[in-house]
């Protein structure tokens, strides 16, 4: 559906327009004082003949002309109505503030189907219904219903919500400026997702923040997140969901039932999406970006304090959020250190003394000095701006970072004050202009300074989705000799197996695969063939072979009397080796999701595990196995063997290649353990659930 008329449109009229507080009235008040457009509104209200000075009309039938956009500042009942004489006007877009739909339950989303089903009959954009508007500050529309204090908010930031409330608190915020602001409420035929992908393609928008509660166009969100990834364009997200209480509450504040927090979230690794934890760091994030001037080409950054306390404050947070403190090279070393004072030394972080920061030309000196080392990404500059200048040192300082980074070729800077204060509104401008992030305090700033240069430094490696094309019902399980089979035909590893139903076949198909073997009951009815005494290892001989059988079966018809038991599954013994576990699991939304962790009895208990959406190529898989906290117990740890890291992860693509081929096949995947041995990577169980019939949408 086309947004333009919605987001960008030439003729305007407020329905329900009013001089008295509400919707109406704040709305109408709003627009009047910030949009630049004035000609082309109209202001509908059947009980005045003027509102503010300026005509009002009875109804939108008695505009002369086109709408391309109506605001309904009126109750439920008569939307319906209105759109339908709005599409009579050309309109092709619609704010509606009116709440009373799916959010308020089952009635209410019935109201709300009636709804989208007139707007798109009428090929109407509807934003809301249960919002507060929006604001495009480019085109100078400021259609939002929340009042707010009146200033220039005019900037690079488009900002998405589907709560009205977190928007005004953008707007709020003196640090944001902002190209577009939108509170989609219960987004009704047009989702989260086609606004952002709206500010993805939108020129005017440097990075997208969004606060997203319910994700119901998987597809389009993967397209959008794809495109800014390509155009490197940082989309910052705070996603609710992570708590059962906050799934409970977005159920009943917008009819919309959040994702698989982890699913989504690594959805949003897979494209670079940026994670705010909070409300304060998805602000601050979207700020910072906002203001940098360019992205540093590393993660390598040197700290510029004032006070060796200062310095080693810093260099605890460092270590904390994993930030790279840069190698100075020695002949910047020894060049620093002819700007400071005898009793200062040059470390990083760089104690540089009051020497510097009181002396605005050699402050830019050092600057620069540090900026032409090669080992160096990013300057950060560390020290408190109050709300009034009493130190002539933040003078100096805020001087000295414009005048540097007018320089050509000076290095990406930011600035982190070390405690919580109120920003000196002047400095803070004067950072902005330079191109200078002002971050928040000590560890929150740090914190983001990480991300954004884990973003800095991230790329893109495109690959295409494997996202459901169908919906599914029943699913059915395979025995652990099916489960291998199948991994084996489309292309995954497999140790040599067999089934014998009769020990006469045991006693033959143990000589062929040799000894130690390990005996399985083979039935598909039994998954977890220990708990029924299925299961016999370290087989040494024959003689231990049919006594095996026997039991095996036994323990079988005795603990699990009603499954159909096909006879043993004999494999040899693998290598003892690291365990872990290599797992699949389709989300209805985002298709196939790898999973890879610490395997055996381990996995339940600390849940180390890393999840990927499908296909994965051999950098991402060995990325995810980096990024287990188990990694050490795979490279040697306190004399361990170091195990074929390489293999593990070619294993893992192979897996991920089958489960994205059969994103409408596959259901589940367990293959627990697998062995990864200084050799190798052996597969020792697995089970695998298929669909058993395929719905399509």
């Amino acid at each position: 559906m086309d947004l333009r008329k919605l987001l960008k449109p030439r003729t305007i009229a407020i329905v329900g327009a009013s001089e008295r507080a509400g919707f109406g009235g704040d709305t109408t008040r709003n627009y009047l004082k910030f949009s630049r457009n004035l000609d082309r509104l109209y202001l509908v209200n059947p009980k005045h003949d003027t509102l503010f000075g300026r005509r009002a009309y009875r109804s939108l039938s008695e505009i002369e002309g086109e709408i391309d956009l109506v605001i309904l500042c009126t109750p439920q009942k008569t939307i319906l109505p209105l759109l339908e004489e709005a599409a009579e006007k050309g309109c092709g877009g619609a704010v509606v503030f009116a709440s009373g739909y799916s959010e308020t339950g089952p009635e209410g989303k019935i109201l709300q189907e009636e709804l989208v089903r007139k707007a798109d009959s009428l090929g109407i954009a509807v934003m809301g219904p249960n919002c507060a508007g929006f604001a495009n500050f480019i085109d100078g529309i400021f259609a939002f219903a929340f009042l707010v204090e009146e200033r220039d908010r005019r900037g690079n930031i488009g900002m998405i919500s589907q709560s009205g409330q977190i928007v005004l608190g953008g707007l709020d915020s003196p640090n944001m400026g902002f190209s577009h602001v939108i509170s989609s409420g219960n987004s009704c035929n047009v989702k989260v997702e086609d606004y952002l992908d709206f500010l993805v393609d939108d020129e005017d928008t440097k990075v997208v923040a969004a606060y997203i509660e319910g994700i119901t166009k998987p597809e389009k969100l993967i397209s959008a997140f794809a495109k800014a990834a390509e155009k490197k364009k940082p989309i910052v997200v705070l996603k609710t969901g992570r708590s059962g209480k906050s799934r409970e509450l977005a159920a009943s504040h917008t009819g919309s039932l959040s994702g698989a927090d982890k699913v989504v979230r690594a959805v949003f690794r897979r494209y670079g999406v940026i994670e705010a934890a909070d409300l304060e760091e998805l602000m601050g994030l979207a700020a910072a970006f906002s203001w940098l001037a360019e992205l540093p080409r590393g993660e390598r950054c040197v700290f510029m304090n004032v006070s060796g306390g200062e310095a080693g404050v810093m260099a605890d947070l460092t270590e904390d959020y994993g930030i790279t403190l840069a190698e100075m090279e020695q002949e910047t070393k020894d060049a620093l250190q002819t700007l400071v004072p005898d009793y200062g030394s040059v470390n990083n972080p760089f104690d540089m003394t009051a020497g510097i920061g009181y002396n605005t030309p050699v402050m830019v000196q050092a600057m620069e000095m540090i900026s032409a080392d090669p080992n160096v990404d990013a300057i950060v500059v560390a020290y408190t701006i109050t709300p009034e200048i009493w130190d002539d040192t933040i003078t100096h300082m805020v001087e000295a970072v414009s005048i540097a980074r007018e320089k050509e070729g000076l290095k990406p800077v930011f600035w982190i004050p070390l405690i919580e204060h109120t920003r000196h509104l002047e400095s803070a401008e004067t950072l902005k202009k330079s191109g200078t992030p002002l971050l928040p305090t000590g560890k929150y700033g740090c914190a983001a300074l990480k991300k954004i240069l884990d973003y800095a430094v991230w790329k893109f490696q495109p690959m295409e989705p494997a996202l459901p094309e169908k919906k599914h019902g029943s699913s059915h399980a395979l025995s652990e000799y099916e489960s291998l089979n199948y991994l084996s035909s489309h292309g995954v590893p497999i140790p040599p197996q067999a089934v014998a139903a009769t020990e006469e076949e045991a006693a033959r198909i143990g000589g062929e695969l040799g000894y130690p073997l390990s005996v399985k009951i083979h039935s598909r009815d039994i998954q977890h063939k220990s708990d029924v005494g299925g299961v016999k290892l370290n087989i040494k001989n024959q003689e231990e072979l049919i006594t095996a059988f026997h039991t095996v079966m036994e323990n079988c018809r005795k603990n699990a009397p009603d499954a159909e038991l096909e006879g043993v599954l004999l494999k040899p013994m693998l290598k003892a080796g690291t365990e872990m576990i290599i797992g699949v699991n389709n989300d209805k939304d985002f298709g196939p999701m790898i999973m890879i962790g610490m395997g055996g009895v381990f996995v339940e208990l600390f849940k180390d595990v890393q999840l990927a959406p499908a296909p994965l190529d051999f950098q991402q898989a060995e990325e995810m196995i980096k990024r287990l906290v188990s990694y050490p117990l795979l490279s040697g740890y306190r004399g361990r063997p170091v195990c074929d890291k390489k293999a593990l992860a070619d294993l893992l693509v192979k897996i991920s290649r089958m489960a994205a081929e059969g994103r409408d096949t596959i259901k589940e995947l367990d293959i627990n353990p697998v062995f990864v041995t200084e050799e190798g990577a052996e597969i020792a169980d697995a089970l695998l659930v298929l669909y058993d019939n395929e719905v399509s949408e």
